[in-house]
């Protein structure tokens, strides 16, 4: 667990874990043994589909720690009604083989509207710091989905952007004024270069 709050609040894996495990028709397939915080015991819970389309509440509230809860179901058609309950969520995870893959192509449609990152056939743990990853995803897993908090452009979470139009040159930034001061990269007209801004 990142800190002892986490580990002892209202979202932690054990106070969920009582708290789903109360809902009719969920069992334990594994009861987290309690640990002191930081560290959390795993649970795993499996519930039928039936009872996740009546208590959708609470059954679909998010837990903080390593808690499962294991969907039974027995055709895929019955999936689409239930992923569409799903709130904005950072990932969803689907586990198939290569040939399955075109007959999933609905559920990874629905998953993708209501995720930031879609992994076949891995975990949600592999973030990484490249251009090409998204950890975010749309509310409420985050207020601004279209940024990552992890990746090279994670960076921009922490920006504002600001026009400044028909500025005189001494009242802009260096890194925006026409001679490049600086030996930066910057866009210019669509082009990155390092050279300076040459008037039309």
């Amino acid at each position: 667990m990142i800190n002892k709050a986490a580990g002892d609040g209202e979202g932690s894996a054990l106070v969920a874990m009582e708290r789903l495990s109360a809902v009719p028709g969920v069992r334990t397939l594994v009861a987290a043994a309690p640990a002191p915080a930081p560290t959390a015991g795993a649970s795993v819970l499996s519930v039928p589909l039936d009872t996740m389309r009546t208590h959708p509440e609470a059954l679909l509230t998010e837990c903080f720690g390593p808690a499962s809860l294991v969907v039974e179901y027995e055709h895929e058609a019955d999936l689409a009604p239930l992923i569409e309950q799903l709130e904005g969520q950072l990932t969803a995870t689907i586990h198939a083989e290569d040939d399955e893959a075109a007959r999933l192509a609905v559920l990874a449609d629905l998953l993708s509207d209501r995720v930031g990152r879609l992994v076949w056939n891995g975990w949600p743990t592999g973030v990484a710091v490249t251009w090409a990853m998204h950890h975010g995803g749309p509310y409420p897993a985050t207020t601004a989905p279209q940024h990552t908090a992890v990746g090279a452009t994670a960076i921009r979470r922490f920006l504002r952007p600001v026009c400044h139009q028909s500025a005189p040159q001494d009242r802009l930034p260096p890194a925006l004024r026409d001679r490049n001061v600086l030996g930066i990269s910057r866009r210019i007209d669509g082009r990155v270069t390092t050279e300076d801004v040459r008037a039309a």
